[in-house]
């Protein structure tokens, strides 16, 4: 039948330092007891936990000692952890619960830890199902009052962040839609943009028949002369083009050169 012990504190020895330095509070210890019954000696009963190297296996007389440390204080001493100590009838199981911390939630990460170490055992130490399914119990019952010892206040706040989900998924959704709208319309947009810009060089750019005429009026106005980049300049039109098209002129035989 398991029984557990009453709480205490956890004795720790202070050593001198800085007075900067921080002092940690003892955390208390707690524990519990089961029946069961050794098949092996304690060496063969500690090559079931060989592979597991966070355990720290020890042997005193004929009991085996599993420790695990999940944590240390400043001075590398264990802080949280746990003991399981196999004796030939009797398993012992103590451990550390931190200060500010639930007991009756590190009771059950103990459980677990120390069924799984059973689990690992199997053939070599031997467990009534009634004495576990008692510790079972106990553990459950303690489980059921620390999970709906807050409830209320864990549904209020998932009924709080699934109506911000839900908003927000709403506003994504909404944006989402948004942006093809604006994407379809800026594309649109270009299209025209680039027609318009098309449709507006050919207005400003003339044509060879055009060009040809503002050449003779050019030349006709300035006494037969023709400064190519003044020309370029005035009408906008690239003296390359310019240049081209009087000789194209002068090759046809509508202008002469002088000289």
């Amino acid at each position: 039948m398991a029984d557990a012990k009453p709480q205490g504190s956890a004795s720790s020895q202070q050593q001198s330092g800085s007075p900067s330095q921080p002092v940690m509070a003892s955390p208390t210890v707690s524990g519990f007891r089961i029946r069961g019954r050794r098949k092996v000696s304690p060496t063969e009963l500690s090559r079931n936990f060989s592979e597991l190297s966070f355990l720290e296996l020890s042997i005193e007389g004929d009991s085996l000692s599993a420790l695990n440390v999940e944590s240390r204080d400043i001075q590398k001493n264990p802080y949280l952890f746990s003991i399981v100590t196999f004796s030939p009838s009797m398993v012992d199981v103590k451990y550390t619960c931190l200060p500010n911390t639930s007991p009756k939630k590190r009771r059950i990460e103990v459980l677990r830890h120390f069924l799984n170490l059973i689990t690992i055992s199997e053939g070599s130490y031997e467990i009534g199902m009634a004495e576990i399914f008692q510790l079972l119990e106990s553990a459950i019952s303690s489980m059921t009052e620390y999970v709906s010892s807050d409830y209320d206040k864990l549904f209020a706040a998932y009924d709080n962040l699934k109506s911000e989900y839900s908003a927000v998924k709403k506003k994504v959704s909404d944006l989402v839609e948004s942006n093809s709208t604006l994407s379809k319309e800026n594309f649109e947009l270009k299209g025209r943009n680039d027609d318009l810009t098309l449709k507006i060089r050919d207005l400003e750019t003339f044509s060879d028949s055009v060009l040809s005429l503002k050449i003779q009026e050019w030349l006709s106005e300035h006494k037969g002369e023709i400064n190519i980049s003044d020309f370029s300049k005035v009408y906008n039109i690239p003296e390359n083009r310019v240049e081209q098209m009087l000789n194209k002129l002068v090759t046809e035989g509508y202008i002469e050169l002088k000289g």
